[in-house]
């Protein structure tokens, strides 16, 4: 499998930050290779028209709107990444 660009889109920093943490632990026990970043800058979530609808998870440049950032959440998101044909 390539390697996949995740970006978390959350204005909470410490949200966001720690949202990225997990979930690249959660990718490596799955054994995906990824890139996760975070962003959090107001204007840049408004500029995709996302303001008012985070937490987002984009994958590769595709959006996966999140009721939270919970840990439950992001092992399942990893799983499922894990899954996904090449």
């Amino acid at each position: 499998m390539p390697e996949l660009t995740i970006t978390i889109l959350d204005p909470d920093t410490s949200l966001a930050a720690r949202a990225a943490r997990r979930l690249r632990t959660f990718l490596k026990r799955e054994g995906v290779s990824a890139c996760v970043r975070e962003t959090t800058c107001y204007l840049e979530i408004s500029r995709q028209g996302l303001k008012g609808k985070t937490p987002v998870i984009a994958v590769n440049g595709r959006n996966y709107r999140c009721k939270n950032l919970e840990d439950a959440l992001l092992a399942r998101f990893a799983g499922w990444l894990a899954g996904m044909p090449e």
